[in-house]
């Protein structure tokens, strides 16, 4: 081969490896880089493209909420679903609310396609539910009338006392072992029970510290106040991630990693926290 030949290859091999290095690398799907798509094979993440996706709430602020007076549902997953149905391009989105305790058997019989109302996990929701990547986390705490009258602060001081959880939720599934615990209350929503702790109907009730400080900062004056001193087990702790069929493993991968570019965006998780009374701190949790 002549040098001018071996030239011109040089020249034409340079201007490839310019055409292809000197661009923009071109977005993905729904505008998240390096991803050309969400296929593995099981075609969930096409199926909700094409006919839409079902989410499915409970009555759970201020997580998940309907407003009463716009009939718009709200709260701060609501808010982290609108961001990763959009950024993924789903166009079309139908919201369903139930209680608590029927978002994980209707996800099974495929009445939706995503709890959309955070729940941990768990072995026994692991054996029948797969869960997304983790959004941010929160915990437990005690709430109390205000004052203090029994003296509750630590897990110990809730024998012998009427204590209120949400059915179906953590606190519930954590007490409900425990013999020592004169009544445990158990209620479909926060609301209620809140309001029957205001009411004097139980000594304590267990639930998210979200819930407690923003149910609390939202009437002023309310006669009840988060005990002091409370220091939460490492398992009372959690990430909020989101119920999915195991089945859905496409659609599990492309919301996932909506949800990882939205934690990567300043605009994104960290704003949706800090509007909601939260941290950035609320990102990430190390226990010691």
């Amino acid at each position: 081969m002549s040098g001018k030949v071996r030239g011109l290859l040089w020249l034409l091999l340079a201007g490839l490896f310019l055409v292809g290095t000197s661009f923009p690398t071109l977005a993905g799907v729904g505008g998240i880089p390096g991803i050309s798509s969400f296929k593995g094979g099981d075609g969930s993440f096409d199926r909700v493209l094409r006919e839409g996706i079902v989410l499915a709430i409970s009555n759970d602020p201020p997580f998940t909420y309907q407003d009463e007076k716009t009939k718009e549902f709200d709260g701060l997953d609501v808010k982290v679903f609108r961001m990763v149905t959009k950024l993924l391009g789903i166009q079309k989105v139908r919201w369903e609310i139930v209680q608590f305790d029927a978002l994980i058997p209707g996800l099974i019989a495929k009445r939706w396609d995503v709890v959309v109302d955070n729940i941990h996990e768990n072995e026994k929701r692991l054996a029948v539910i797969d869960f997304t990547s983790p959004s941010y986390w929160y915990g437990t705490a005690l709430a109390v009338p205000k004052g203090n009258p029994k003296n509750i602060h630590v897990s110990a001081d809730l024998a012998g006392k009427v204590v209120g959880v949400v059915r179906g939720s953590f606190a519930h599934g954590f007490l409900e072992k425990r013999t020592d615990i004169k009544e445990l209350k158990i209620y479909t929503t926060s609301e209620t029970e809140f309001a029957d702790l205001v009411a004097g109907r139980m000594d304590v009730t267990m639930d998210d510290d979200i819930k407690l400080g923003m149910f609390i900062k939202a009437r002023p004056g309310v006669p009840i106040e988060i005990a002091t001193g409370y220091a939460p087990a490492l398992e009372e702790y959690g990430y909020a991630r989101y119920g999915i069929r195991k089945s859905d493993v496409d659609l599990n991968h492309a919301i996932s990693r909506a949800i990882e570019e939205l934690r990567a965006n300043r605009d994104g998780i960290p704003k949706i926290l800090e509007e909601n009374g939260l941290a950035v701190r609320n990102m990430w949790y190390w226990p010691k």
